[in-house]
């Protein structure tokens, strides 16, 4: 939600972002996180008594773990179209093939003690902010913000911003420009992030104009004799052309990896959803049969796909009739659905189409607390156990909006905090996005003291997901567990990926899980059994939240003897 600071009145150029403040003092807890802080504790990795003791980390690993905790995610270079469909189940195999680990009979995970022959590692779960990839901080822009992100999101009401905006993007009928996108989703990939964008047909205050392109002005698009020129989404010409703009959107971008979402839009000021003179507001579930729920429903399908018959207002501003319409949609990208004051709809999207998010654009701010999203009902509170959750930061926050942000962004499953205007207490907003998504924690990985080359090793680890949400496939994440083995110089000679379905723990869940890996014909001596989480399509590795990073994604849990 776009602010009257937000650009130079004298000048039109947008202003930049003010620097964020640097405290020096410690980091304060808020009460959301404070609960969570309360059962862990702090520190490096810690071992049982009788196993082989804690893991000795050198200078170079060190440097390691700072550069894999601090640092922006992993790349991803798949191309355009590739890479993205929705997740199944793999098919379950007898005899696992090289590489692979086999899951155990279920039985307890870990024992209450240490058996013979066997380390049970416990860990402690840090505090750290995890750039992980689908999750946490975005901020003004990729270079203006306070902390690292995996998912920069394109902001920008006008063009001048850099924003994206239907008259520049469709100069003519049937002509598309891509340039500004593709540019874009060019840079998220080479810095290794992903991109989320909404693509704006009416801007607002302090800007004040639609995007409406001026051939369908010339059309029949009628732009309203209002305070901020706002067009009338109940036009035929405006849906017709909007629609088929989305169409191509659709089919130039839908399931391009390099995107983690994007928004629906086409409706209210900056695309926000935000109400206006003639929103039907008694329209509860968002299905009723007046010209503008009926608008509504006709934006939202222009991006979820669907046919159907939509009421309409003539050019004249007066006359009505309807429009038969028929859209593709998006099929495997992540769409995200604004909500800006009009329960109707976020009630129909939330009902009807499971694997769309949600987006307030008003944190901060009496719209974005957790008790009016909980009186909304229709499953708005539960959108995050299928689809993302994503909250923008109007900031600086007044006194106490702090604590009341946190219970939203807890209670709501968010996965995402973007920053509007940038938020002066850096603190604040580690405190706020630490916890934001997935975030997967071993409480104890038992695995045996020896094993023999090409023999079996067993591994079995108690796991929990201690963040706000679950991951999303529909994003690009879908996870699992790998291990390894690393030689003495610290070199992986062995790995292999189970089959778990990381993606879809829940926050507060615990799981057991038990795995066997067959070694290779290793050479004898002491190893460094290791262990990750990584996305399956790319074999990309995410942070864990734990002292005993080895670099690239792998984290050390104790030794193993090889034998030969």
């Amino acid at each position: 939600m776009d602010r009257s600071g937000d650009s130079d009145a004298a000048s039109g150029a947008p202003a930049p972002a003010p620097a964020p403040a640097r405290r020096g003092v410690g980091r304060r807890l808020l009460p959301w996180t404070t609960a969570v802080a309360a059962a862990l504790t702090l520190g490096t990795l810690a071992v049982l008594p009788g196993s082989s003791g804690p893991l000795l980390e050198d200078a170079a690993s060190a440097s390691a773990r700072q550069t894999d905790d601090r640092t922006a995610a992993p790349g991803r270079g798949t191309p355009p179209g590739q890479g993205r469909p929705d997740k199944t189940p793999p098919a379950a195999t007898t005899t696992p093939p090289p590489g692979t680990a086999s899951p155990l009979p279920s039985t307890p995970a870990v024992p209450g003690g240490t058996a013979p022959g066997e380390t049970v590692t416990v860990f402690a779960e840090t505090d750290a902010y995890l750039a992980n990839p689908g999750q946490g901080y975005q901020g003004w822009s990729h270079s203006t913000g306070a902390l690292a992100q995996s998912t920069e999101y394109r902001r920008g009401e006008h063009p001048e911003q850099g924003g994206f905006d239907w008259a520049s993007l469709n100069p003519g009928e049937g002509v598309f420009d891509w340039t500004p996108v593709d540019r874009f989703l060019a840079e998220c990939a080479a810095r290794g992030e992903q991109g989320s964008f909404r693509v704006y047909t009416m801007s607002g205050a302090p800007y004040g104009t639609h995007r409406v392109p001026q051939w369908v002005v010339d059309r029949g698009a009628v732009i309203r004799a209002t305070a901020q020129g706002e067009p009338d989404y109940r036009n035929r010409t405006y849906q017709q052309h909007w629609g088929a703009f989305v169409d191509a959107l659709a089919a130039r971008y839908d399931g391009d990896p390099r995107i983690a979402f994007i928004d629906i839009s086409g409706y209210g000021l900056f695309n926000e959803w935000q109400a206006n003179d003639l929103t039907d507001l008694a329209d509860p579930a968002g299905s009723g049969d007046s010209v503008d729920a009926s608008t509504r429903r006709h934006l939202v399908q222009m991006y979820v796909g669907g046919t159907g018959t939509a009421r309409v207002v003539e050019a004249d501003g007066v006359g009505e009739g309807t429009l038969d319409y028929g859209h593709p949609g998006f099929q495997r990208t992540q769409l995200v659905m604004p909500y800006g004051g009009i329960w109707g709809t976020s009630r129909w999207v939330a009902s009807t189409y499971p694997h769309v998010g949600f987006r307030n654009d008003a944190l901060f701010t009496a719209d974005a607390e957790l008790a009016d999203f909980q009186a909304m009902g229709y499953g708005v509170t539960d959108v995050w156990r299928t689809a993302p959750v994503v909250f923008e930061a109007v900031g600086p926050p007044p006194p106490g909006a702090e604590t009341v942000a946190a219970e939203t962004l807890r209670g709501m499953g968010a996965s995402f905090l973007h920053e509007n205007a940038v938020v002066d207490d850096e603190d604040v907003l580690t405190e706020l996005s630490t916890p934001l998504g997935y975030r997967y924690f071993p409480s104890r990985i038992a695995a045996g003291t020896t094993a023999a080359a090409g023999g079996t090793l067993s591994i079995a680890g108690t796991w929990s997901n201690t963040g706000s949400a679950r991951a999303y496939p529909r994003m690009g994440q879908d996870f699992t567990l790998t291990y390894a083995l690393a030689d003495g110089d610290g070199a992986v000679v062995a790995s292999w990926r189970a089959d778990h379905a990381v993606s879809e723990w829940l926050p507060g869940e615990q799981h057991d899980v038990r795995d066997a890996v067959t070694l290779p014909d290793l050479a004898a001596g002491d190893h460094t059994l290791l262990v990750g989480v990584v996305e399956r399509s790319t074999g990309d590795r995410i942070r864990l939240p734990l002292d005993t990073a080895a670099g690239n994604g792998w984290y050390r849990v104790s030794r193993v003897s090889v034998t030969a």
